[in-house]
């Protein structure tokens, strides 16, 4: 199998062998035979079949192992570490608090990230009775690890990337929400972990006790605690929910506590325990007519089962603590990469209830074929040593613990060849790249561009894209092409998170997702994403506001460093003293009001607006209001297209549900705000056809935007990463 060019530039710089010079030694299929010789190992019999059964499956990108794998599997100038998550204890206790970090150094050598939960440390300014001084506490402790991270890189190929959590209930709780506030803890993702009892004191306005070792250490408002964590969460990205009990609820071995998981969040695990992860090609998965061939996806998915099992006997583990934990329990990690391109094949859009319940389809019979070859490979093999303590005891005998996990896939996905990484959505339809030697030119989807040449879309139409990165209420986009390409943001965070819930409903172990939401969200958007996952029985949810980590830090006396044209907090651009404009009438319920869109001639920015009313009714001042506001914030450095998503998510007008119903014309909409918005929209993207500009005005967001540090491309948010869609480089 020939990778794609990014597959390859994704190979040659993570996974290839490569000589005393750093030279890349190694081809694409010579490695996927070195993971597939190393694999068959363990077979006492048909090592020869079983090597094959493996390459052909890994060759042919049906199925692809995760980094960890890839980059040191068969290789002899490195440990086979295949791990990719882990967990590890840290107890109160300068000795362990230590030793957790020499074993965190160990783990991030051999390519894996770590998950804690700190709950056991004393809180910040506790008394320390062998000392008589008192406690750093857990934030502390966390800067301590964080900046170890640094010192170590993860395989060689990136920084040592760690989950922190801790249970609501813990003193130090309010300061664990709002450490990351202010920046840094890079390496870190923060949860809190949140219990049944808690959400029911939220939901009855109940006081909350924080508490340690028994000691009450203070008490404060259920809902004051959660809008800190809402609005920590609205402003950095962190922290994510852990509903804790959740874990434990849903643990194979019950004897053993399971109140952690790894860096994404997809894995819980025990402290000490490992687990290896490999993904499903949706996207190999379907028939050229857009079915889904069931028997090949279930054929790969028992190879995968095999091959992963199989890594667990032949790996090299970076302590012997681990090494006992993992081959006590045998747990993998199974998933999926390529969702969304398989949904496009089927014609079926991603945010719709059929696309959902395809989804589930899919990763229920995933599930099955997996419980299925692990049972199968009981019989042949014998059972994971904690068998008899498990919740499968003694009716179902399994090799494996859990089997199913939907990881974060950035690099692999990559590698690939697919369009949505892992359970996400597309990033983009299209987009322009920027190069120093060969100027900017147009990226587009595969897929998307085999769907416009089906529908006959001009390439003036796909430029149009190409600006955008969406194909969302383009002028020329047929609607069949635009419903089911949509990207992360142009998904309801509602159903972002219905994908997710249906999902894991077949998922043994927890899914890796980024709910996606844009700059325009509100901390109460949070509140309802937190609340919606606690309802669907989610495990953890993790929330991501379009340039929310965006600005920057001064200390000192520095100068604050901001890009040119950026507008400081609350400085308004002065009027144009002339500029360009077009006129449109729109028909409401209360009669016709006339838009005026004022724009720069050689851009196409949209400058400002003025709504005045017909002679046959409407509200003069609301049009008016609404005029200055929308100009106000165009020249506040607001983007248009913010601007238009506000004034579509107002209610309906009665006057405008009235004037339908009487069957009489309006301009589509539900209200003048809409219909303002609407005409926006429409206006917004002749211009950018017309002009080849940005009508949007500046976005300060896209010039402090995370970088790639291979390709130097912008990073976008998924699955709990940082990914580039380039090169495939993922950052967690």
């Amino acid at each position: 199998m020939k990778l794609s060019e990014n597959g390859q530039k994704v190979f040659d710089a993570r996974y290839a062998r490569r000589n005393e010079e750093g030279d890349v030694i190694e081809t694409f299929e010579q490695a996927v035979y070195r993971l597939a010789n190393a694999a068959a190992g363990p077979e006492k019999e048909n090592q020869r079949h079983w090597k094959e059964k493996f390459a052909a499956a890994i060759g042919k990108l049906l199925f692809v192992p995760s980094t960890p794998i890839w980059a040191n599997i068969g290789k002899d100038d490195r440990a086979w570490q295949p791990g990719a998550c882990f967990v590890l204890a840290v107890e109160d206790s300068l000795e362990s608090m230590y030793q957790t970090l020499k074993d965190t150094a160990m783990v991030f050598k051999s390519g894996g990230g770590v998950g804690y939960n700190f709950s056991s440390i004393r809180p910040k300014g506790s008394l320390v009775h062998s000392t008589k001084g008192k406690a750093s506490g857990v934030v502390e402790l966390i800067k301590l690890y964080d900046a170890s991270s640094n010192m170590v890189m993860q395989g060689g190929v990136r920084r040592g990337a760690s989950m922190g959590i801790l249970n609501i209930d813990h003193p130090e709780i309010i300061d664990f929400i709002n450490a990351k506030l202010e920046g840094g803890l890079t390496n870190f993702n923060l949860s809190v972990g949140v219990t049944e009892r808690f959400m029911k004191a939220l939901d009855s306005d109940a006081e909350w006790e924080l508490v340690f070792n028994g000691q009450v250490y203070d008490t404060v408002g259920a809902g004051e605690l959660w809008d800190r964590i809402t609005r920590a969460a609205h402003t950095c990205g962190d922290p994510g929910i852990i509903f804790i009990d959740r874990l434990q609820e849903n643990n194979p071995i019950p004897v053993n506590l399971l109140n952690c998981t790894n860096p994404c969040g997809e894995q819980p695990l025990s402290p000490g325990e490992s687990c290896l992860l490999g993904s499903i090609n949706l996207a190999r998965m379907m028939t050229a007519e857009g079915a889904l061939n069931r028997e090949q996806l279930r054929d790969i998915v028992y190879t995968a089962v095999r091959f992963l099992d199989n890594l667990i006997d032949i790996a090299q583990y970076p302590l012997p603590l681990i090494e006992e934990s993992t081959k006590a329990t045998r747990k993998i990690g199974l998933g999926f990469t390529g969702l969304h391109d398989a949904l496009i094949m089927a014609g079926l859009t991603y945010d719709s209830p059929e696309g959902r319940a395809f989804a589930g389809e899919i990763t229920l019979l995933m599930q099955q074929a997996a419980h299925e070859a692990s049972r199968e490979l009981a019989d042949e093999k014998g059972c994971f040593p904690e068998w008899a303590n498990s919740v499968h005891y003694p009716d179902q005998q399994r090799r494996n613990a859990a089997c199913i996990t939907i990881a974060p896939t950035g690099s692999v996905t990559a590698m690939a060849g697919c369009e949505g990484y892992g359970i996400e959505p597309i990033f983009a339809v299209a987009y322009v790249k920027k190069t120093n030697v060969a100027g900017d030119f147009e990226v587009f989807s595969p897929l998307f561009l085999e769907a416009c040449r089906k529908y006959s879309v001009p390439q003036e139409v796909l430029s149009v894209v190409a600006n955008y990165g969406s194909c969302q209420n383009i002028p020329g986009v047929p609607e069949q092409i635009a419903a089911i390409f949509k990207g992360a943001q142009d998904i309801s965070h509602e159903d972002h998170i219905l994908m997710q819930a249906e999902v894991q409903k077949y998922v043994d172990n927890a899914v890796s997702k980024t709910i996606n939401l844009p700059s325009t969200a509100t901390p109460d958007t949070i509140n309802q994403c937190y609340r919606i996952a606690h309802d669907l029985n989610l495990k953890g949810i993790t929330v991501f506001r379009d340039g929310c980590k965006k600005g920057t830090i001064t200390v000192g006396q520095q100068k604050e460093q901001r890009p040119a044209g950026e507008l400081r907090r609350g400085e308004i651009l002065p009027r144009p003293l002339s500029a360009h404009g077009v006129t449109h009438r729109l028909d409401t319920g209360c009669g016709k009001i006339y838009l005026t869109v004022n724009y720069q001639e050689d851009s196409g920015r949209i400058m400002e607006t003025f709504i005045t009313t017909g002679s046959d009714g409407g509200c003069l001042v609301y049009t008016e209001a609404t005029s200055r506001l929308i100009s106000l914030a165009i020249r506040g450095g607001i983007g248009v297209d913010e601007i238009i998503e506000q004034l579509t998510g107002t209610h309906s007008c009665p006057s405008y549900m009235l004037a339908k119903g009487k069957g009489k014309q309006l301009s589509p909409g539900k209200s003048c705000a809409s219909a303002i918005a609407r005409k926006l929209l429409e206006i917004k993207a002749e211009l950018d056809l017309k002009c080849n500009g940005n009508s949007n005005g500046y976005n300060s967001e896209q010039a402090n935007a995370p970088k790639c540090e291979v390709c130097g491309q912008e990073l976008k948010r998924a699955e709990g990463c940082l990914v580039c869609m380039n090169c495939g480089f993922s950052k967690c």
